[in-house]
């Protein structure tokens, strides 16, 4: 009978129940829009606090042309003032915009000036990394219509400049690339977004290209365990692991798939697969939810409720250290989140 009474006040408390489970440190996170963003900083911290997030590292989505929403660092500083071991800021929505709309055949002495000095400028304001920058980033329909399609060559001299300033700061790289290993016709869940061509090019090869050059640079791969094309499989990221040792890449884990590019299972357990690559290489992979905070309370888009659980599932899944590396150590490392004090607002 007392158990019977106590179902109720479980129930109640079940919301907090991640408080209990490992807390990690979520690398790729976004406000929905570049509007009242005190009020997006609330929802954050609501949803960190009830899913176990010790830190989330904010930063834009990567924006094209004139986009309203747009925010870069300068409108993110007032994150580390208010809680500064509670968020860190990357910066690049102003350098993804450069990177769209200058031919990687057309870049001249100037655009290479005006570039870094907008890269030198978001580190001196106190950036963890530059992010989120994008080479291939496919529109998807379940994030709406303002989820544009964007594509420059991964080897674009600016993003191959953007590396050694990266290498110079020691300040990583969130590089969105949605993979694709050679042309391939675009997947049919893709087509609803009619700025998504009906054929993808193959960009592997200038992957591998910004990778290899600068071997001090670090880039992380957001998007790995569940991303639209599917295409970046077990196999293929313990070849490229093995490959570039300053590649590393976040999870996310919205939910699960047949296919062996998703982590999860439909049934939302982790792999066999997947849990021995973590085992294989337990510095190099990190947790990025691609969480959008609204000014509601609510995530408007990217993860989800069940996104957040799902890193718990992972993580449970996982022996000592690795869960450790995973959830938090290599976030601290990689970004040298120990060593960085916040930087005032200018």
């Amino acid at each position: 009978m007392k158990r019977l009474l106590l179902i109720p006040l479980y129930l109640a408390l079940l919301p907090h129940v991640w408080a209990e489970s490992p807390t990690f440190i979520d690398v790729h996170a976004h406000f929905q829009s570049g509007v009242n963003l005190s009020q997006g900083e609330k929802t954050a911290l609501q949803w960190m606090d009830q899913f176990g997030i010790s830190r989330s590292l904010l930063m834009s989505p990567p924006s094209v042309g004139d986009n309203k929403n747009r925010y870069d660092i300068e409108d993110l500083l007032f994150l580390t003032r208010d809680y500064p071991t509670r968020f860190s800021v990357l910066g690049g929505s102003s350098l993804n915009v450069m990177l769209h709309s200058i031919s990687a055949d057309r870049v001249d002495d100037s655009d290479r000036a005006r570039f870094r000095a907008r890269a030198l400028q978001i580190a001196d304001l106190g950036a963890v990394g530059y992010g989120e920058i994008a080479a291939l980033h496919v529109s998807v329909p379940l994030m709406g219509q303002q989820h544009r399609y964007e594509n420059i060559p991964a080897d674009h001299p600016l993003l191959l400049l953007l590396a050694d300033i990266a290498a110079e700061r020691g300040l990583p790289i969130d590089l969105h690339c949605d993979l694709v290993p050679e042309e391939m016709p675009l997947p049919p869940v893709l087509r609803a977004n009619k700025s998504n061509p009906d054929v993808l090019s193959e960009n592997l090869n200038s992957l591998q290209r910004l990778l290899a050059h600068n071997p001090r640079a670090q880039i992380v791969w957001s998007h790995v365990g569940f991303e639209p094309l599917l295409t970046r499989n077990p196999q293929l990221v313990r070849t490229m692991l093995k490959q570039f040792p300053n590649l590393s890449m976040s999870f996310r884990l919205n939910r699960g798939h047949i296919k062996p590019a998703a982590a999860l299972n439909p049934e939302r357990e982790v792999k066999p697969v997947w849990l021995a690559l973590l085992g294989e290489f337990p510095d190099r992979f990190m947790l990025g939810s691609d969480a959008f905070y609204d000014t509601d309370g609510t995530i408007k888009r990217g993860s989800s409720k069940e996104g957040l659980e799902n890193f718990q599932h992972l993580l449970q899944a996982l022996p000592e250290p690795v869960r450790t590396a995973v959830a938090s150590g290599n976030a601290e490392r990689i970004y040298h989140l120990t060593e960085r004090s916040p930087q005032p607002t200018r």
